[in-house]
């Protein structure tokens, strides 16, 4: 495939040079057809507008500190962990997101409206650059044919999670600034332009400091290049050698922010279902199969696809062998196909590279499988689908058909084929924008397809009482925490020590104490606030809540205790550290050792 459009010029003297190759410029219909399309992408996602803060956006906005400094915060926001005002060190540096989260707070507050157009533009953009990228690339193809691919790519439901969810722009920043990365590349290539060498170099640190599955970008460069007319290997690799470079000053920067400590993955099967050696491989090619199965269909959608919505399995089970073949006979044949510099080895390409964060995920640390680590990977098929549209109609995409109605008329089939797919895809798009507008309509509407989901079951029951807390109306309350603490209950059964839904389940009863202060309600309350705690000993609120309900029994020595061990446990719990001054303030109490000798019996019989 040839990058350039090769003529030959004659002197006015008719006889004839050598031929020069003509570097690949854009005109005005590519840029108008670009902004057609990422304006459909801004359509289908505009009903997104209207939703609030979900899930960890409240870890990366509302409870964040620094996002809520503005300006002041951002220096703050480039030396910590992703995760920090959660408590937890994953190892995850990817302040850009947060940067652009305190900038929108500098100017309009504590808005997720903003944030969620701002979400939308960024993919609005994002579009716009692939169809670009995708252009230069596919250069002696007809237009139709990257148009068709970034269609498909718009309308694409996988991608809900990413922009409905604030906090996932870390990736939609990651492939925004890839975007950029490649078409600058691809402009130096072409006019060997420095500022173009600059920028693709800024755009890439960009993308490392947006999320780390933009590490991939130094192997889609090569392959992009070669696919766009870098035959040589000399060629290819000092264009990428720079990019090295960048990656590896991001490193020293990243080591420099978070320091040499090294991650702490929590022992959470939640989370992490698939740690165990003797499951992790088998239920990682599993997910390979699951991975295609929701990128060709992807319905239902979900949130959440943790313990146990999809079981470990071993080597005995059919679909790690199958997924096993499945996966190697890809690779092979991606392998043969980017040898002969066919399209189909470009879109298989992108699409394996592109999963090997996810792969790399449940490889090293058991982690679960989640639609966000598919955003890239769906650009991988959505070129398969139109390459294999290429292939059955095989004079359809030739250069000399230009874009036009008559393409359309021409080709009626291709047109048919594309609408039944996108149609579809942006019906679910929209419809899944609307599951996002706040958490528990996500949560209600999610558990009807996650009943084996401990933690949709926890979220669910948890919305529930928290709703409840603010009802006035006594009948209403009760049973907005009958129902939040029943389905509690059938996450405890999917996991009997689920330390956060120990919780959860104690403040139920805390709950229902505010309106029937009972002393069984108070003994319920403390014995599964002390449960939650033995599950999960790192787990601040609890003990926050315990000094919440001694407080309340006037017990204020043992209240010090546990709002002292809670703001010690997290120092970012402000609100513990608050109630500890209080005390100490107006009663001179400052107790660092629990003052109860025996708090509960941990061999008795748990009482739902």
């Amino acid at each position: 495939m040839s990058s350039k459009n090769v003529v030959k010029l004659q002197k006015t003297t008719g006889k004839k040079q050598p031929a020069r190759e003509i570097a690949f410029r854009y005109t005005s219909t590519h840029l108008y057809t670009g902004l057609i399309i990422a304006c459909f992408a801004f359509v289908i996602y505009s009903n997104s507008f209207r939703n609030g803060y979900v899930l960890d956006d409240y870890s990366a906005i509302t409870i964040n500190r620094f996002v809520h400094e503005g300006f002041a915060g951002i220096p703050k926001l480039m030396t910590v962990d992703f995760w920090y005002f959660s408590n937890m060190k994953l190892g995850y540096y990817r302040p850009l997101s947060l940067v652009t989260f305190a900038i929108e707070y500098q100017f309009f507050g504590a808005s997720p409206h903003v944030s969620h157009f701002f979400n939308v533009a960024f993919f609005t953009l994002a579009v716009f650059l692939l169809f670009l990228v995708l252009t230069r690339v596919f250069s002696t193809m007809n237009l139709i044919f990257p148009l068709l691919i970034t269609l498909l790519f718009a309308a694409h439901p996988i991608h809900t999670e990413v922009i409905d969810n604030l906090k996932g722009r870390d990736e939609l920043l990651s492939f925004f600034n890839i975007m950029l990365m490649l078409f600058f590349t691809l402009k130096y290539a072409d006019h060997k332009k420095t500022k173009d060498q600059i920028f693709s170099l800024l755009f890439f640190y960009l993308a490392l400091l947006s999320k780390e599955s933009a590490l991939t970008g130094i192997v889609l460069l090569p392959l992009v290049l070669f696919y766009s007319g870098k035959r040589k290997l000399s060629d290819i690799s000092m264009k990428v050698f720079p990019f090295l470079l960048v990656v590896f000053l991001f490193f020293i920067q990243r080591r420099l922010a978070l320091g040499s400590v090294p991650a702490i993955i929590p022992d959470d099967i939640i989370n992490y279902p698939y740690r165990d050696e003797a499951v992790k491989f088998s239920t990682a090619f599993l997910l390979f199969l699951f991975t295609l199965k929701m990128l060709i269909w992807p319905y239902p959608l979900r949130y959440d696809y943790s313990f146990n919505q999809i079981p470990a399995i071993g080597w005995d089970n059919i679909w790690a062998i199958s997924g096993v073949i499945f996966f190697f006979a890809i690779l092979i044949y991606t392998v043969s196909q980017v040898r002969k510099r066919t399209a189909m080895g470009i879109g298989l390409g992108f699409f394996l590279i592109t999963m090997v964060p996810m792969m790399a995920f449940i490889l090293l640390r058991g982690g679960i499988f989640a639609e966000r680590n598919l955003f890239a990977p769906s650009l991988g098929i959505c070129m398969i689908v139109i390459i294999l549209l290429e292939k059955i109609f095989a004079n359809a995409f030739k250069p000399d058909r230009l874009l036009s109605f008559r393409w359309v008329i021409a080709n009626p089939l291709i047109v048919l084929i594309v609408l039944l797919i996108c149609i579809p895809f942006s019906a679910i798009t929209l419809k899944r924008n609307t599951a996002w507008v706040d958490s528990l309509t996500l949560f209600t509407t999610d558990v009807k397809t996650g009943e084996n989901s401990a933690q949709n079951q926890l979220h669910y029951g948890s919305d529930l009482i928290i709703k409840a807390a603010g009802e006035k109306d006594v009948k209403v309350k009760d049973a907005l925490i009958t129902s939040g603490m029943s389905a509690i209950k059938k996450a405890l059964i999917i996991h009997p020590s689920f330390g956060d839904a120990m919780f959860r389940y104690a403040y139920g009863y805390e709950v229902k104490l505010t309106y029937k202060p009972e002393s069984r309600y108070v003994d319920s309350t403390i014995y599964f606030f002390n449960k939650a705690i033995e599950f999960a000993p790192t787990l601040a609120d609890a003990y926050r809540h315990l000094g919440i309900i001694y407080e309340w029994q006037q017990r204020f020595d043992v209240a010090s205790y546990y709002y002292n061990r809670a703001f010690q446990i997290n120092p970012q719990l402000m609100s513990a550290k608050q109630k500890a001054d209080e005390l100490k303030t107006t009663r001179g109490l400052d107790v660092k050792v629990n003052p109860l000798s025996r708090q509960f019996n941990p061999n008795e019989k748990l009482r739902y």
